[in-house]
C-alpha cells in the first residue's frame, strides 16, 4: 500500500484539476448545447499567458493569475457566448467545426509566438511540504487540490443559493426551462461561459508546472476532462468532479503498472478509454440530445448546369495533364495535392454524404501507409498489389470505428473517434504492426517496366489516375442506390429503418469505404515521400482535415477538389505560409465559416446548402416532411443509377 500512496496522492491532485475543467465543460454544454472541444487549448493559452506575465515579466503570481482569469474567463467567456449564440440551431457538424477551428487557431497562434520547443514552467506555489506515511506531499499539491475542491464547492453553492445560479441550474437540468426563470437567456449562457473558461484557465495554470509549456500536450491532456464529463453523463456536476478524481487516480496507477511497451502508452489514454467505455455502456437515451447531423447534398447539378459542370471538369482534367510541363520544381507539391484529393474524398464521403463525423481520419491514412510500407518494403510484394491491399486492410479499421456509430452520433461520435485516434497514436503507432519504436516507416516508389516512379513526372500521372478514379467512384456512389440510402440515413434514419433497410449495415459500409480510400491515400503519401513519421498522422491533423474540408463547402466533389488546393497548393507557393500560419489561419477561417453557415446568409448557402437542420428557423412543415418521404421512396423504389435527390430535400 505504501508503494501506491505516492501515485494516489498525485492522481487525486491531477484528478481534481480534471474535475474542475470538466465542471466548466458540463456547465457550458448544458446551458448552450455546445461541447467545447477547444477547452484544452484555452487552458494551454492561459498557461502560456501566465508564464509570460509571471516568469518573463516578473509580475507577482496572484496578480498574473487575476489578469489571466479576467482575460480568458470574462473576455473569453463573453466572446464564446456570442460565437455559440451565432451558431443558433446549426447542425452538430457545423458546431463541431467551430470549436475545432478555435482549437487549431489557438494552437497555431501559440506556436507562432512561443515556438514548438517545450519550455519548463517554474513552480510558483511553495514546493516545500510534509510527509505522510513516508510520502512527500508538497504544499503546491495541497494548494492545487484545495483550489480545485473549493472552486467546485463554490460553484455548487452558487447554483444552490443565488437566484442566477438557480436559473442556471434549471437550464442545466433542462435547457427548455430558461424562458421560465425570469432571467435573460443570454445572461445565463454568458455566466456559464465565464465560469467554464475560468475553470479551464485555472486548470491549465495549475497543471503546467508538472507538464511544462507544450501547447499540444496541454491541449490534449486537459481534454482528459471529457472522461470526467462522461462519468457524469454530461449532466451531473457532482458526478463530473468525482469522475475527474477517478480518471486522475486511474491514470496515475496505470503509470505504476503499465511501464513496458506497448502498454506504456496506456496511462495517457485512460481518460479517452473512460469516454469510450461510458458512451458504449450508457443508453443513448440517457445522454443529453444534440442536434441532428449535417444534411447531405451529393446530387450534381441538372440541365444546363450539369453540362457546364461537365465542360469545367473536362477542362480541368486537360489542365492537370499539362501540369508537369508547366510547374517545374513545384511538381511534388501537385503530387501531394492529388494524394490529398483521395484523402479528402474519403472524408467528404463520410461527412457530407452520410452525415457521420470522424475526428480520427488520419489514423485510417496511417494504417494504409504502414500496411503499404510493410507489404512493399518488407514482403516485397508488387507495388500495385501492395497499394490495393493497403486499402483493403484499412477497411476493417473503419468497421471498428463504425461500431460505436451504431449506438451514438453527433458530438458523442466525435468524442469517440477523437479518443480512438489518440489511443492509436499513443498505444498502437509505436508497435511493430505499424510504425515501430522509431515511429517511422519507409516504402519504395513504383517501377513498372518503362514506368519509373522515381521520376516525379511518372509518379504524377500515376497519382492523377488514382485521384480521378476516386472522384469517379464518389460520383458513382452519390448517384447510386447506396448514395440514396446514405442521404436518407443522414436525413431520417428512423424512417429508413422502418422501411426494413439496414441502417447499421449502411453505416458500417460507408465507414469501410471511407477507410479504404483513406488507406489508399496514406499509402500514396509514404510512396511519394519515401518515408513518413507517425507524428504526421495524429489527432491534430485529423481535426485540421475537417476544418479545411468545411471551408470548401459541403458539396461532395467540390469540397474534395478544393480542399487539397487550400491545404497543399496555396502553402506550396506561398513559401512563408508555414504550418503554424496554416493552423492559425485555417482555425480562424473555420470558426468564421461555421458562423456564416449557421446564419445562412448568401455565403453560408454557398458553403453549405445542405447544412440546414430539420429543426431550423423555417420549421417543420408538410413540405419538409414530404421531402423526407421522397428521399425514402427514392432509396427504396428507384434502383436506377442517376436518380437525384428531390429539390425540396435540400434547402
Amino acid at each position: 500500500m505504501k508503494e501506491l500512496l505516492p501515485f494516489l496522492v498525485a492522481g487525486l491532485v491531477t484528478g481534481s484539476l480534471y474535475g474542475l475543467a470538466g465542471l466548466g465543460l458540463v456547465l457550458t454544454f448544458r446551458t448552450s448545447g455546445v461541447l467545447n472541444l477547444a477547452h484544452g487549448s484555452i487552458a494551454a493559452a492561459a498557461a502560456f499567458l501566465f508564464y509570460t506575465l509571471h516568469t518573463e515579466h516578473g509580475l507577482a503570481w496572484p496578480l498574473a493569475g487575476v489578469i489571466v482569469l479576467a482575460a480568458f474567463g470574462l473576455i473569453g467567456g463573453l466572446f464564446l457566448e456570442r460565437v455559440t449564440r451565432s451558431l443558433g440551431d446549426a447542425p452538430v457538424a457545423i458546431v463541431i467545426v467551430a470549436t475545432v477551428g478555435l482549437l487549431l487557431g489557438i494552437i497555431g497562434l501559440l506556436s507562432l509566438i512561443y515556438g514548438h520547443a517545450s519550455r519548463a514552467f517554474p513552480d510558483f506555489l511553495p514546493t516545500s511540504g510534509f510527509r505522510v506515511a513516508d510520502v512527500n506531499v508538497s504544499w503546491a499539491q495541497v494548494i492545487s487540490f484545495l483550489i480545485a475542491s473549493a472552486s467546485a464547492l463554490g460553484l455548487y453553492l452558487f447554483l444552490q443559493r443565488s437566484r442566477l445560479g438557480v436559473a442556471m441550474r434549471a437550464v442545466v437540468d433542462d435547457r427548455t426551462l430558461v424562458a421560465l426563470t425570469g432571467r435573460r437567456p443570454a445572461r445565463v449562457r454568458a455566466t456559464a461561459w465565464i465560469i467554464g473558461n475560468s475553470f479551464a484557465a485555472l486548470s491549465g495554470i495549475l497543471l503546467a508546472p508538472g507538464l511544462g509549456l507544450d501547447s499540444v500536450l496541454l491541449t490534449l491532456l486537459i481534454v482528459a476532462a471529457f472522461g470526467a464529463c462522461a462519468i457524469g453523463r454530461f449532466t451531473s456536476l457532482p458526478l463530473t468532479f468525482a469522475g475527474g478524481l477517478f480518471v486522475g487516480v486511474a491514470g496515475s496507477l496505470a503509470t505504476r503498472y503499465l511501464t513496458r511497451p506497448p502498454l506504456n502508452g496506456l496511462p495517457s489514454t485512460v481518460p479517452y478509454l473512460v469516454v469510450i467505455v461510458v458512451l458504449l455502456a450508457v443508453k443513448p437515451s440517457r445522454l443529453p440530445q444534440a442536434a441532428a447531423g449535417i444534411r447531405s447534398l451529393a446530387a450534381g447539378p441538372s440541365g444546363i448546369d450539369r453540362r457546364l459542370a461537365g465542360v469545367a471538369v473536362l477542362g480541368g482534367f486537360v489542365a492537370l495533364l499539362a501540369v508537369p510541363a508547366l510547374v517545374g520544381s513545384k511538381l511534388p507539391v501537385w503530387i501531394n495535392a492529388l494524394i490529398y484529393v483521395v484523402i479528402f474524398g474519403s472524408l467528404a464521403l463520410l461527412v457530407w454524404l452520410s452525415g457521420q463525423i470522424s475526428l480520427c481520419h488520419m489514423a485510417f491514412a496511417a494504417f494504409g501507409a504502414t500496411t503499404f510500407a510493410h507489404l512493399s518494403a518488407g514482403w516485397h510484394l508488387p507495388w500495385g498489389v501492395a497499394l490495393a491491399l493497403a486499402g483493403l486492410c484499412t477497411a476493417p479499421t473503419g468497421a471498428l470505428v463504425a461500431i460505436p456509430a451504431i449506438r451514438v452520433s453527433g458530438i458523442y461520435l466525435a468524442l469517440l473517434t477523437l479518443g480512438f485516434g489518440i489511443f492509436l497514436q499513443n498505444v498502437v503507432y509505436p508497435t511493430s504492426f505499424m510504425f515501430g519504436a522509431t515511429i517511422f516507416v519507409k516504402a519504395p516508389r513504383p517501377v513498372l517496366g518503362a514506368f519509373d516512379g522515381h521520376d516525379d513526372r511518372h509518379l504524377y500521372f500515376l497519382v492523377l489516375a488514382v485521384a480521378v478514379l476516386t472522384c469517379l467512384l464518389l460520383v458513382a456512389i452519390a448517384r447510386s442506390q447506396l448514395g440514396r440510402f446514405l442521404r436518407a440515413m443522414s436525413e431520417t434514419p428512423t424512417l429508413l429503418s422502418t422501411g426494413g433497410l439496414g441502417v447499421n449495415v449502411t453505416r458500417l459500409l460507408v465507414f469501410c469505404l471511407s477507410a479504404f480510400l483513406a488507406g489508399i491515400g496514406g499509402a500514396l503519401l509514404v510512396a511519394q515521400a519515401g518515408s513518413v513519421s507517425g507524428v504526421g498522422f495524429g489527432p491534430i491533423q485529423s481535426l485540421g482535415l475537417l476544418a479545411v474540408l468545411t471551408l470548401c463547402g459541403t458539396r461532395l466533389l467540390r469540397s474534395t477538389i478544393l480542399a487539397p488546393v487550400v491545404l497543399c497548393l496555396v502553402p506550396g507557393y506561398v513559401t512563408r505560409f508555414g504550418l503554424d500560419q496554416q493552423a492559425a489561419l485555417f482555425g480562424a477561417a473555420a470558426v468564421v465559416a461555421a458562423v456564416v453557415v449557421a446564419q445562412r446568409g448568401p455565403l453560408g448557402r454557398w458553403l453549405a446548402m445542405a447544412a440546414a437542420s430539420s429543426d431550423g428557423r423555417r420549421g417543420r412543415g408538410p413540405i419538409r416532411d414530404r421531402a423526407r418521404k421522397e428521399i425514402f421512396v427514392a432509396a427504396v423504389d428507384e434502383p436506377a443509377v442517376g436518380a437525384a435527390v428531390p429539390a425540396g430535400a435540400r434547402r
